[in-house]
Parts: structure tokens; sequence; C-alpha cells
């Protein structure tokens, strides 16, 4: 039976002023449609989810919704009654009274605090209301506008399983490459007044915008037609910049395994030498930071625990971890902001520090743009190896010259975090700390980006949510684990879950090993063959062994519990290295019994 669909659009026409939006649009929306809208921002993006959700009525053209089907809008920038508490504003999605409590899901999934009023909430903690609220409503369409803005990684894989398993239609705008490719089945691209539409998900988009360009590329020199560069500029480069992003991740690879055969080295030497901390020049214009036993409390909880860090020149390093556990603690440790409650952080002599800071608190809203590039005066920006018109400058973050003279008060979101990444990049310094830098960004902009960062000589810090951005730019990721603990693994966001997946694996082989074989515990018979150290050795065997055990049981309930990770991941990731280590520990003390007995034979 041929599904029919619950929204349509034909022959639609958006326009504001002499500006078109889009023309000759049709789309069909059917049940389970998992669509991902992309698009350059200012393309008409936002446009078309307000046209369905009715905030906007089309110049020309047709509209279908079934009487039945309920529309829920995740945008932007929403105006609401602030006085309201969390969880009124929450239920007023919801229909029924007695249905209230599936908000408590989306509350507990979205880390929300539920008796706080609106007001009292910063811009990341409103933005999850709402879309809790959007997500409580179980519309038969969600329309969701940058919906992993705010969140941390669990939060976002969290979304990513509710959004496949969602029995609605949803049309999703992002910049989150791993998330669109996780949940989507389709794609809508709308580009220059035209949407295309593909029937595959977000994961073969590259392959399909290439072969339109191509197309139009090739259509275009058959009639014998001058292009319009100003409008392919970007476009045209997309085959060079898939070039790059091989040439790219290819050098990263190559980083990284350097990466890892120095942390094997200094692991195996770590025991033979002594690392010298003298004030020589060679040694000091190599470490840009190093961060010894650091410790930060904050009512008398460890935020930070133990932590021990050398960055070099050239580090590209990435920081994940939930919200509220500590990375931008961590940042201003770095940058020596607050002083550690114990430990020391240490800078390289000629360290410069440029910040990028999510907020965008150093834009001044009535500064024009040229004005904040060139904050002395004239129209030339200064680069470290050239001097560039602003309006030139600017068209590498993709915006139109005439724009210099506009104010920064006038741009989007997306438009004004462009211009804080084309400030901070005009002299970044030795050290470049970006704080969610890709807020906000289209997909080809974070492409550029991407470039920009990836030929960055000097060494790079950035906390990000966004799993693909660190996979392809990072050397190695920090992790904040909960409690204070921060691990440090080589590679990107992938390969954290990888390093988890080993880890599992391994704890998976060493119960069943135990299980498969008949564990016999050592007793304390003795022989007069056994010096006095080994028969002391060996009568603590029996007991370490037992409380290991008791340990090692009380852990695989905890873990056994199928919410916990759900609930708590930090908790679930605690008790797996300590039901690992104590695993090792009773082999360890295993082998070592058998040892002794052996002397004793």
């Amino acid at each position: 039976m041929k599904l029919l669909p619950i929204y349509y659009i034909k022959y639609g026409e958006l326009s504001f002023a002499n500006h078109k939006i889009f023309d000759n649009l049709n789309i069909y929306l059917y049940p389970g449609d998992k669509i991902c809208l992309i698009g350059k921002n200012g393309s008409g993006k936002s446009s078309l989810m307000k046209i369905i959700n009715s905030d906007y009525q089309l110049n020309k053209g047709e509209i279908f919704q079934h009487s039945a089907t309920k529309i829920a809008y995740l945008q932007q920038n929403v105006t609401c009654n602030l006085s309201l508490k969390v969880y009124d504003f929450i239920t007023q999605s919801i229909p029924n009274k007695e249905n209230y409590y599936q908000a408590e899901i989306f509350i507990e999934k979205l880390q929300i605090d539920a008796s706080k009023t609106l007001r009292k909430l910063s811009g990341g903690q409103l933005r999850r209301v709402q879309l809790a609220k959007v997500l409580a409503s179980r519309a038969e369409i969600l329309l969701l506008d940058e919906p992993t803005n705010h969140l941390d990684i669990q939060a976002i894989e969290w979304l990513e399983s509710y959004v496949k398993s969602y029995k609605g239609s949803i049309i999703c705008i992002s910049h989150d490459r791993a998330f669109l490719t996780a949940i989507s089945n389709k794609v809508w691209w709308l580009d220059r007044c035209i949407l295309h539409q593909s029937n595959k998900g977000f994961q073969f988009f590259e392959q399909w915008q290439t072969q339109i360009i191509d197309q139009e590329e090739s259509n275009l020199i058959k009639l014998n037609k001058k292009i319009n560069t100003e409008q392919l500029w970007l476009h045209q480069g997309i085959s060079a910049r898939r070039k790059r992003n091989q040439r790219r991740l290819s050098n990263l690879k190559t980083l990284r395994e350097q990466l890892r055969f120095s942390s094997q080295r200094l692991a195996k030497a770590s025991q033979k030498i002594q690392f010298d901390h003298s004030n020589n020049e060679s040694n000091k214009a190599k470490f840009i930071i190093r961060a010894e036993n650091v410790c930060f409390k904050y009512n008398d909880q460890f935020v930070i625990k133990n932590f021990n860090i050398n960055i070099i020149k050239g580090n590209k390093i990435g920081i994940i971890g939930p919200n509220g556990t500590g990375k931008s603690t961590l940042l201003k440790l770095f940058t020596k902001s607050i002083k550690p409650s114990s430990g020391s952080i240490e800078h390289g002599t000629t360290l410069e520090i440029t910040y990028f800071d999510q907020n965008k608190s150093s834009l001044n809203p009535n500064h024009t743009l040229q004005q904040t590039l060139c904050p002395t005066g004239g129209d030339q920006i200064f680069l470290s190896d050239r001097t560039i018109h602003a309006g030139a400058y600017l068209k590498s973050f993709m915006f139109d010259p005439k724009l210099l003279s506009a104010k920064v008060s006038t741009l989007s979101g997306g438009e004004a975090t462009r211009l804080l990444l084309a400030k901070a990049l005009i002299k970044p310094g030795n050290l470049l700390i970006l704080d969610e830098p890709t807020n906000d960004l289209d997909i080809d902009t974070i492409e550029i980006l991407l470039d920009i960062l990836s030929d960055y000589s000097g060494t790079l810090i950035v906390v990000s949510h966004d799993r693909d951005f660190l996979n392809r730019l990072v050397t190695n990721t920090l992790v904040f684990e909960g409690n204070g603990n921060i691990i440090n693994v080589i590679g990107g966001y992938q390969d954290y879950l990888e390093y988890y997946s080993r880890l599992n694996q391994h704890i998976t082989n060493t119960k069943l090993a135990k299980n498969n074989k008949t564990v016999k515990h050592p007793t304390s018979k003795l022989s007069t063959k056994l010096s006095y150290k080994f028969k002391r050795m060996l009568d603590s065997i029996p007991e370490e062994i037992t409380q290991l055990e008791t340990q090692v049981k009380d852990l695989e309930k905890k873990l056994a519990d199928p919410n916990l990770y759900q609930n708590n991941p930090d908790k679930f990731l605690l008790f797996s290295k300590e039901l690992e280590t104590s695993k090792l520990r009773i082999e360890e003390l295993f082998d070592t019994w058998q040892k002794i007995e052996n002397r004793n034979i």
C-alpha cells in the first residue's frame, strides 16, 4: 500500500523584497521521513521551516497539511514568558495532564532543573528546555533547528537514539555531521534558490552534491554560458576540498601514530630516566603547557584530580565530557585565569594565547565588521605572511565583502561566530583555544574551519561536542569521566569509543576465562624451604583474593543494572574501570602464588 503524504508544498515561491529565497518548490513529507536540511547560512533553511510551521506565508504555491498532523518547531530564537517554571513550560506541549509524566523523561535525559524559572536559565539551559518541550509534544512532524547545540556528547547520543526510533517525521537542520549521518534517511539541499532532494541519508551527501555540481558545470560549458563566480566560488572547490580532506586525514593519522609511538617510548623509559625541567631554550621552545599533579576543588568536591599533561608545539587536543564536569575550568587553568588547588601549571617562555569564547563577549555589537577586524583603522589586515584587504579576508569566511560597513548587531548567530573566528585567526599566536567553535556554523563553514585549523602550525586546544569535527582534527582527546578523572586518549572521539570497546572486551574475556576454569584458592601450608618474606606474602594472598572477589561480584551486580549506563554514564565507566583493575589484580595474585608454590617444590 502506497503511503500518502502528511504534508506537501507544490510550486512554492518565497521572496523578501527583491531577495528570492526559493521558487518552484515541490516537497512531500511522509510518515517516518528523517530529513536533514542542508544549505549555507542565509540560504533559506530556517525560512522553509517557518513556512512549514505556518509562521511565514508563501508568495505563491499550494500547501497541504493533514488535519490530524501536529507540528512542533525547535527554532533558534524564541520569545516566551520568562516567569514560567521550567516544568510548566515543558508540559504546555502535552495536551492531557495524565501524560505529564512523559516530560520527566526529557527533563532527565537533557539534564534540566525543572524547579527553576526560565528567567534564571543560561542561554544553553534555555535551549535544552525548548528542545524538551518540542520532544514532549510527540507531534507528527518535528522541525529541529540545530538540536545538538549546547548538548554534551552523552545527551547527543541519547537524542540520536530517540530520533532514530521516533515514529513521526523529522526535518533537521544541523552542523553535526555525525548526528545527521546517524539519524537521516533523506536529504534536502537548498542551494541558490533550488531545493535538491535525495532519498539517501547524509552519509551519501558529498558524493551526491559533487555529482550535481559536476553536471551543472558540464551543462554550463555545453551551453557556453559564463559561470557567476560570486555564487559558485565555494562549490567549484568541492572536488579540491575532498582531496584536501583525504590529505588532511592522512596527515592526522601520521601525527596520531607518532604520538602513540612517543607515548609508548615514554612509558617504557619513565622508570629509568628523569626529565630535565631546566630552563634551557631548546626545551622551552618545545613545550607549551605542562601540568603536574593538578587538582582543583569546588565546595570540597574534586573537579579535576591528579591531572598531568605535557602539551608540546603542534599538538591538536580535543576536550570532551558531560556538561558541568569541568571542561571550562580546565581551560581557565591552562590560561592561568585561575589557580589549581594543588599541583602546578607551567607555560612556555614565549606563549601567546588566542582564546575563542563561545559567548562572543569580545564582539562589540555597535562596531562595524571593518572596525572589528581593523580596530586601529584602515581597511588592511596584517597577517603573519602578507597584507590583505578586509573585504577579501571576510570573503574567506563566506561573507559578502559589501557587509564591511554592517554592524555586528545585525549579524545572525552563525555570522557572528564566523566573524569571531575571522578575528581570532588574524593573529592566532602559538596557542589557539577554541570553546565550541562549531556552534551556529553551517557544514560548509566547518569544512573551511577544518582546513584552516589543520594547516595551523601552532598548538590547538578545542572543546567541542561535534564528534566528526574532533575525529577529523585532533591528535589526542582529553575525556572527562567524572569525579575529577581525566583520561588522555590518542586520536579523536571514535578512538575513545574503540578504547572503551577494547576495555569492555577485555573484561568480558577475563570473566569467561574465569568461569571456564575451576578456581582453587591458595592455602597457607608452608614449606620450610620458603624464606620468611615469601611466607608472609603467601599468608596475605588468600585474604586479598577473597576481598577482591567480593568487590568484583559487587561491581558486576551494579553493572548488570540495564539503566545504569543511560542514567549515569560516568558511574558506568568508573565501575567498568574498577572491575577491570580488580580482575587484573586477582590474576596477578594467582600468578604470584603459583610462582611461590613452584619455589617450594
